[in-house]
């Protein structure tokens, strides 16, 4: 999922202004937009679906809550090169009788993914960014909104590289692997008793190996307001610990998104871009 979690962070909270040391940034911007993306109903489905919809835009740049191209984000601990922080994420729900394999099964709710992640930076300026992040998120489930029920947790370390092209372009990927818990495997891949047809058999996953991954992303700023993002993500599944579920049906897949995005409104309170540590376009 944290891939489809990577189109809809870049759709819904998009962009924000590159600017020199000198220059000063809102605290806070908001807009709307417009995104287009297609994915997969679910990692390894061979059924896609195409989305169109509209979407706030919010980039809030405090010292210890960020809102961003990655999303929110709650910096808990900093020091030198190392810093630790709460991420948080969302998915779209999967409406079960839409999609072959899953049918007469449980729809798949709208997701929350939630958790620490500790950063390691190898290049940190304002042109450039490498880093390495681990990532402990827990799925969480909406069955019953606002109930959340807990489905098992991801561990996804990723190294992450940010190119800022001038004051109008940014060029963006990440290298992924994921490891999962049974529980987390099971949410996807698992088939209860109750649902097991002549040709899908009952089936319970084990923890270990998820995917693989790797996504690259381009911005633009087209004027003061206007932001464009195209994006695209393919993951490998080949060895995971349930390819031998009867909802596996594809060793790989890709994601693709493009967002257009306008800022209505900014703070006229501003903050230095050197205090920041993840300025998007």
């Amino acid at each position: 999922m944290s891939s489809v979690l990577r189109i809809l962070v870049l759709a819904v909270l998009s962009a924000g202004v590159y600017a020199s040391d000198e220059q000063r940034l809102p605290k806070w911007e908001l807009g709307v937009g417009l995104s287009a993306f297609s994915l997969p109903d679910y990692p390894s489905a061979d059924q896609d679906q195409a989305y169109v919809l509209p979407f706030p835009y919010i980039i809030y740049r405090g010292e210890r809550v960020k809102a961003g191209r990655d999303g929110l984000r709650g910096l808990l601990f900093e020091r030198g090169r190392w810093d630790l922080d709460i991420s948080a994420g969302g998915s779209l729900p999967v409406n079960s009788e839409d999609n072959r394999a899953r049918e007469g099964m449980d729809d798949l709710n709208v997701s929350l993914e939630l958790g620490p992640s500790l950063r390691f930076k190898f290049i940190d300026t304002p042109e450039q960014k490498i880093q390495l992040r681990l990532n402990l998120r827990a799925l969480l489930s909406a069955d019953d909104f606002p109930s959340l029920d807990y489905e098992g947790w991801l561990f996804n370390p990723e190294l992450r590289w940010r190119q800022h092209y001038g004051e109008r372009y940014v060029l963006g990927g990440s290298l992924q692997l994921r490891y999962g818990s049974r529980d987390y495997h099971n949410y996807f891949y698992g088939v209860a008793p109750r649902f097991a047809t002549a040709s899908r058999p009952s089936y319970q996953a084990e923890r270990g190996y998820n995917s693989a991954g790797v996504s690259a992303y381009a911005a633009a700023k087209l004027d003061r307001n206007w932001r464009i993002t195209a994006s695209v993500s393919y993951y490998d599944l080949h060895d995971a610990a349930f390819n031998d579920s009867p909802l596996f049906r594809k060793n790989s897949g890709a994601y693709i998104g493009f967002s257009i995005s306008r800022i209505l409104w900014r703070s006229e309170t501003t903050v230095s871009p050197a205090r920041i540590d993840d300025i998007a376009l």
